[in-house]
């Protein structure tokens, strides 16, 4: 089940618990294919802190990110622009999305996820109803 988290106006929290390993985890939210399977139907990108890539949604055009840490299984970081095919430096509203994998003793994974620095409320609002339908498409993924 996803559960809401209070934060402050400019963030969203999102914390799912997963049946599954951190490591399976780890994979769905990193692997270019396996990503594609839940959030962006294309992800153009490597793991390394510094790199810009590309999430494209079918209809929709592309979003310029930019990894900002990754500490492989527990933690991931990125950055992306509001605006499609705006490179981040002139963009006028760029959020951070945070991601958090916690062991569970039963096995399974607790993964939080932030996402910070907004400054328009309806763009808030619409990513916050867009992570609750892509976090719902992530556990049915991890759930087969």
């Amino acid at each position: 089940m996803t559960e809401t988290t209070q934060t402050a106006p400019h963030a969203i929290e999102r914390i799912v618990e997963l049946s599954v390993p951190r490591e399976r985890v780890w994979r769905a939210l990193t692997e270019p294919n396996e990503l594609a399977r839940w959030f962006p139907q294309k992800a153009e990108w490597e793991l390394e802190p510094g790199h810009e890539g590309r999430f494209t949604w079918d209809g929709y055009r592309s979003y310029v990110i930019r990894v900002e840490a990754v500490e492989a299984p527990t933690y991931l970081a990125w950055r992306w622009a509001n605006q499609a095919e705006t490179p981040l430096e002139r963009a006028t509203e760029v959020t951070l999305v945070e991601w958090w994998l916690d062991e569970r003793e039963d096995g399974g994974t607790t993964l939080r996820m932030q996402e910070s620095g907004f400054i328009l409320a309806e763009h808030r609002e619409g990513n916050a109803q867009g992570w609750d339908e892509e976090l719902g498409e992530l556990k049915e993924l991890l759930s087969s």
